[in-house]
């Protein structure tokens, strides 16, 4: 009799264990917040497309102030990128899109993915799409 209680509490306790699940990193994905790092840009009139590494610009958004801190080390090659600093940001969903607006409406920009990646694009200056990760 012990034997069998002690069996059915493994199996209960291991299923316990099998079940649990963190779902921090899936609640992270799926929001803006955090730092983001380009890794791509493509598009505009010359229909570039830039690869990035880790760290050459970072953007790291904080919900709670709706500050948006830039971080540039390679500075401007085009229209799309901003210097580093701060700048407030705001996020307008329309039904159909998520619209991105940064420093009171001078960068407006439509969000087309959050996830594993940050996937941006500037439908008003030449088409510019940018990809950026975690």
């Amino acid at each position: 009799m012990k034997a069998n209680i002690i069996t059915l509490l493994i199996i209960v306790g291991v299923g316990f264990l099998t079940s649990c699940s963190n779902d921090d990193n899936s609640s992270q994905e799926n929001t803006i917040d955090g730092t983001w790092n380009l890794v791509n840009v493509r598009g505009g009139l010359a229909s570039i497309d830039n690869d990035y590494s880790k760290g050459d610009i970072k953007w790291t958004f904080d919900q709670t102030s709706t500050i948006l801190t830039v971080e540039n080390k390679i500075g401007n090659d085009n229209g799309f990128y901003l210097h580093s600093g701060t700048y407030s940001f705001n996020i307008e969903d329309n039904n159909e899109d998520q619209i991105l607006f940064i420093d009171n409406d001078d960068y407006r920009m439509v969000i087309l993915s959050i996830g594993k990646s940050l996937i941006i694009t500037d439908d008003f200056n030449d088409g510019f799409t940018a990809e950026f990760k975690r």
